[in-house]
Protein backbone atom coordinates (compact mmCIF):
# COMPACT_ATOMS: atom_id res chain seq x y z
CA UNK A 1 0.00 0.00 0.00
CA UNK A 2 1.58 3.44 -0.99
CA UNK A 3 1.61 6.42 0.93
CA UNK A 4 -1.09 8.62 0.22
CA UNK A 5 -3.97 5.85 -1.36
CA UNK A 6 -6.65 4.76 0.97
CA UNK A 7 -7.27 1.78 1.87
CA UNK A 8 -8.65 -1.27 0.09
CA UNK A 9 -10.44 -4.82 1.34
CA UNK A 10 -11.21 -3.33 5.26
CA UNK A 11 -13.26 -6.30 6.79
CA UNK A 12 -15.32 -3.58 8.80
CA UNK A 13 -17.18 -0.79 7.87
CA UNK A 14 -16.01 2.92 9.62
CA UNK A 15 -18.09 5.15 11.12
CA UNK A 16 -18.66 8.86 11.38
CA UNK A 17 -16.42 8.86 14.45
CA UNK A 18 -13.52 6.86 13.50
CA UNK A 19 -14.94 3.81 15.42
CA UNK A 20 -15.67 0.79 12.87
CA UNK A 21 -18.99 -1.58 13.29
CA UNK A 22 -18.88 -4.99 13.47
CA UNK A 23 -21.87 -6.74 11.39
CA UNK A 24 -22.77 -8.78 13.90
CA UNK A 25 -23.64 -6.09 16.80
CA UNK A 26 -26.69 -5.52 14.57
CA UNK A 27 -27.95 -9.15 15.06
CA UNK A 28 -27.17 -8.99 19.14
CA UNK A 29 -29.56 -5.76 18.83
CA UNK A 30 -32.06 -7.13 16.93
CA UNK A 31 -31.95 -10.40 19.44
CA UNK A 32 -32.35 -7.86 22.46
CA UNK A 33 -35.60 -5.85 20.98
CA UNK A 34 -36.88 -8.69 20.10
CA UNK A 35 -36.30 -10.22 23.90
CA UNK A 36 -37.72 -6.95 25.18
CA UNK A 37 -41.00 -7.05 23.03
CA UNK A 38 -42.08 -10.25 24.08
CA UNK A 39 -40.87 -9.72 27.85
CA UNK A 40 -43.17 -6.84 27.58
CA UNK A 41 -46.16 -8.65 25.61
CA UNK A 42 -45.68 -11.33 28.49
CA UNK A 43 -45.59 -8.45 31.17
CA UNK A 44 -49.04 -7.26 29.84
CA UNK A 45 -50.51 -10.96 31.56
CA UNK A 46 -49.64 -9.62 35.14
CA UNK A 47 -49.67 -5.85 34.67
CA UNK A 48 -53.25 -5.73 34.01
CA UNK A 49 -54.66 -7.61 37.11
CA UNK A 50 -51.93 -6.07 39.10
CA UNK A 51 -52.87 -2.80 38.12
CA UNK A 52 -56.98 -3.58 38.58
CA UNK A 53 -55.72 -4.72 42.13
CA UNK A 54 -54.66 -1.69 42.63
CA UNK A 55 -57.71 0.33 42.01
CA UNK A 56 -59.31 -1.68 44.71
CA UNK A 57 -56.31 -1.16 47.69
CA UNK A 58 -55.73 2.55 46.92
CA UNK A 59 -57.71 4.70 48.34
CA UNK A 60 -57.61 7.59 46.07
CA UNK A 61 -58.23 4.99 43.63
CA UNK A 62 -62.15 5.14 41.64
CA UNK A 63 -62.47 1.25 42.03
CA UNK A 64 -62.25 1.30 46.06
CA UNK A 65 -65.32 3.16 45.35
CA UNK A 66 -67.12 0.58 44.01
CA UNK A 67 -65.79 -2.08 46.27
CA UNK A 68 -67.38 0.22 49.08
CA UNK A 69 -70.30 0.45 47.61
CA UNK A 70 -70.71 -3.25 47.16
CA UNK A 71 -70.01 -4.05 50.61
CA UNK A 72 -72.24 -1.51 51.58
CA UNK A 73 -75.28 -3.00 49.37
CA UNK A 74 -74.11 -6.64 50.50
CA UNK A 75 -74.29 -5.24 54.20
CA UNK A 76 -77.98 -3.91 53.75
CA UNK A 77 -79.36 -7.15 52.05
CA UNK A 78 -77.58 -9.23 55.02
CA UNK A 79 -78.94 -7.05 57.58
CA UNK A 80 -82.27 -7.29 56.35
CA UNK A 81 -82.34 -10.70 55.81
CA UNK A 82 -83.67 -11.33 59.11
CA UNK A 83 -86.36 -8.94 59.18
CA UNK A 84 -87.60 -10.38 55.13
CA UNK A 85 -87.94 -13.82 57.50
CA UNK A 86 -90.03 -12.21 59.41
CA UNK A 87 -92.05 -10.61 56.56
CA UNK A 88 -92.80 -14.12 55.20
CA UNK A 89 -89.84 -14.08 53.21
CA UNK A 90 -87.03 -17.40 52.53
CA UNK A 91 -83.54 -16.90 54.00
CA UNK A 92 -81.72 -14.67 51.16
CA UNK A 93 -78.55 -16.75 51.84
CA UNK A 94 -77.51 -20.22 52.68
CA UNK A 95 -75.45 -20.54 55.39
CA UNK A 96 -76.70 -22.30 58.44
CA UNK A 97 -80.34 -22.45 56.70
CA UNK A 98 -82.26 -25.56 55.96
CA UNK A 99 -83.46 -23.93 52.71
CA UNK A 100 -82.62 -20.35 50.97
CA UNK A 101 -84.20 -18.00 48.73
CA UNK A 102 -81.30 -19.68 45.78
CA UNK A 103 -82.94 -18.46 41.95
CA UNK A 104 -85.41 -16.63 44.10
CA UNK A 105 -82.99 -13.49 43.43
CA UNK A 106 -83.74 -13.16 39.44
CA UNK A 107 -87.21 -11.71 41.29
CA UNK A 108 -86.80 -10.61 44.44
CA UNK A 109 -86.44 -7.31 43.35
CA UNK A 110 -90.17 -7.58 43.05
CA UNK A 111 -91.73 -8.13 45.66
CA UNK A 112 -92.94 -6.09 48.03
CA UNK A 113 -91.89 -7.49 51.61
CA UNK A 114 -88.35 -7.52 50.28
CA UNK A 115 -88.16 -3.95 49.98
CA UNK A 116 -90.36 -3.36 53.31
CA UNK A 117 -87.29 -5.34 55.14
CA UNK A 118 -84.64 -2.97 53.76
CA UNK A 119 -86.51 0.06 54.52
CA UNK A 120 -86.52 -1.48 58.03
CA UNK A 121 -83.24 -2.58 58.37
CA UNK A 122 -82.03 1.02 57.24
CA UNK A 123 -84.29 2.62 60.01
CA UNK A 124 -82.84 0.14 62.53
CA UNK A 125 -79.16 0.79 61.35
CA UNK A 126 -79.49 4.62 61.18
CA UNK A 127 -80.58 4.72 64.63
CA UNK A 128 -77.90 2.54 65.54
CA UNK A 129 -75.22 4.03 63.81
CA UNK A 130 -76.72 7.63 65.32
CA UNK A 131 -76.37 5.85 69.02
CA UNK A 132 -72.73 4.42 67.75
CA UNK A 133 -71.22 7.75 65.90
CA UNK A 134 -73.45 10.43 67.73
CA UNK A 135 -73.33 14.02 66.00
CA UNK A 136 -70.34 15.00 63.79
CA UNK A 137 -68.24 17.54 65.83
CA UNK A 138 -69.20 21.07 63.55
CA UNK A 139 -72.98 20.00 64.38
CA UNK A 140 -72.33 19.67 68.45
CA UNK A 141 -70.29 22.63 68.51
CA UNK A 142 -73.17 24.50 66.39
CA UNK A 143 -75.73 23.28 69.16
CA UNK A 144 -73.62 24.47 72.06
CA UNK A 145 -72.81 27.55 70.92
CA UNK A 146 -76.70 28.19 70.27
CA UNK A 147 -77.35 27.66 74.08
CA UNK A 148 -74.52 28.05 76.07
CA UNK A 149 -75.82 31.50 76.99
CA UNK A 150 -78.61 29.92 79.10
CA UNK A 151 -77.63 29.45 82.92
CA UNK A 152 -80.20 28.18 85.62
CA UNK A 153 -80.81 30.81 87.96
CA UNK A 154 -79.84 29.78 91.75
CA UNK A 155 -83.51 28.06 93.86
CA UNK A 156 -85.05 31.16 95.93
CA UNK A 157 -86.70 29.39 99.41
CA UNK A 158 -88.73 32.60 99.41
CA UNK A 159 -90.12 31.77 96.03
CA UNK A 160 -93.51 29.98 95.39
CA UNK A 161 -93.47 26.13 94.69
CA UNK A 162 -94.60 27.40 91.30
CA UNK A 163 -91.52 28.96 90.33
CA UNK A 164 -89.29 26.42 91.71
CA UNK A 165 -91.76 23.82 89.12
CA UNK A 166 -90.40 26.49 86.46
CA UNK A 167 -87.13 26.25 87.71
CA UNK A 168 -86.88 22.67 87.58
CA UNK A 169 -88.19 22.21 84.26
CA UNK A 170 -86.86 25.44 82.24
CA UNK A 171 -83.21 23.21 83.71
CA UNK A 172 -84.18 20.22 82.46
CA UNK A 173 -85.41 21.70 79.01
CA UNK A 174 -84.85 19.25 75.75
CA UNK A 175 -83.77 16.28 78.04
CA UNK A 176 -86.91 14.26 77.70
CA UNK A 177 -86.11 13.88 74.32
CA UNK A 178 -82.79 12.08 74.55
CA UNK A 179 -84.18 9.91 77.49
CA UNK A 180 -86.37 8.72 75.24
CA UNK A 181 -84.60 8.70 72.06
CA UNK A 182 -81.89 6.21 73.99
CA UNK A 183 -85.01 3.55 75.34
CA UNK A 184 -86.18 3.89 71.78
CA UNK A 185 -82.41 3.01 70.73
CA UNK A 186 -82.26 0.24 73.24
CA UNK A 187 -85.25 -1.43 71.44
CA UNK A 188 -84.43 -0.74 68.43
CA UNK A 189 -81.38 -2.97 69.04
CA UNK A 190 -82.73 -5.63 70.88
CA UNK A 191 -85.33 -5.51 67.68
CA UNK A 192 -82.35 -6.23 65.91
CA UNK A 193 -80.86 -8.80 67.64
CA UNK A 194 -84.24 -10.59 68.18
CA UNK A 195 -84.47 -10.97 64.02
CA UNK A 196 -81.36 -12.55 64.03
CA UNK A 197 -81.41 -14.93 66.15
CA UNK A 198 -84.70 -16.16 66.07
CA UNK A 199 -83.67 -16.29 62.10
CA UNK A 200 -81.02 -18.78 62.89
CA UNK A 201 -81.21 -19.97 66.61
CA UNK A 202 -77.78 -20.94 67.24
CA UNK A 203 -78.85 -22.88 70.47
CA UNK A 204 -79.15 -26.56 70.93
CA UNK A 205 -76.12 -26.92 68.31
CA UNK A 206 -72.84 -28.57 68.62
CA UNK A 207 -70.42 -26.05 69.80
CA UNK A 208 -68.67 -25.19 66.74
CA UNK A 209 -71.99 -24.84 64.74
CA UNK A 210 -73.07 -22.56 67.38
CA UNK A 211 -69.79 -20.23 67.18
CA UNK A 212 -70.10 -20.16 63.24
CA UNK A 213 -73.56 -19.32 63.68
CA UNK A 214 -73.54 -16.71 66.61
CA UNK A 215 -70.83 -15.03 64.47
CA UNK A 216 -72.76 -15.06 61.70
CA UNK A 217 -75.49 -13.36 63.54
CA UNK A 218 -73.76 -10.47 64.84
CA UNK A 219 -71.89 -10.22 60.96
CA UNK A 220 -75.71 -9.45 60.09
CA UNK A 221 -75.99 -7.62 62.39
CA UNK A 222 -73.34 -5.19 61.81
CA UNK A 223 -72.82 -5.72 58.39
CA UNK A 224 -74.95 -2.67 57.17
CA UNK A 225 -73.21 -0.29 59.61
CA UNK A 226 -69.50 -1.57 58.50
CA UNK A 227 -70.71 -1.40 55.14
CA UNK A 228 -71.25 2.35 55.64
CA UNK A 229 -68.47 3.06 57.42
CA UNK A 230 -66.01 1.42 54.49
CA UNK A 231 -68.23 3.73 51.83
CA UNK A 232 -68.08 6.76 53.84
CA UNK A 233 -64.04 6.34 54.31
CA UNK A 234 -63.98 5.69 50.66
CA UNK A 235 -65.61 8.96 49.65
CA UNK A 236 -63.65 10.97 51.99
CA UNK A 237 -61.43 13.60 49.74
CA UNK A 238 -57.98 13.18 52.51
Amino acid sequence: MGLGKPATNNTSEATDFGVSQKPGNDLYGILGKIIDTGVSIIGVVFFVPARILENFVDRNKPGIKILAALIFGLGVVMSADGFFQWFGGKPLFPWYEQSWIGTGWLIIWLKVNFWAAVIVSLGVQWMESYALRGQPLDEAKKEYEEIKHHEVPKKNPDAVDLVELKRKAYKRAGMNEYSIFGIVILIVVLLDIAQAFTSRNPFGHEPITFLGMFAYNIISIAASETGFILWNKANRKS
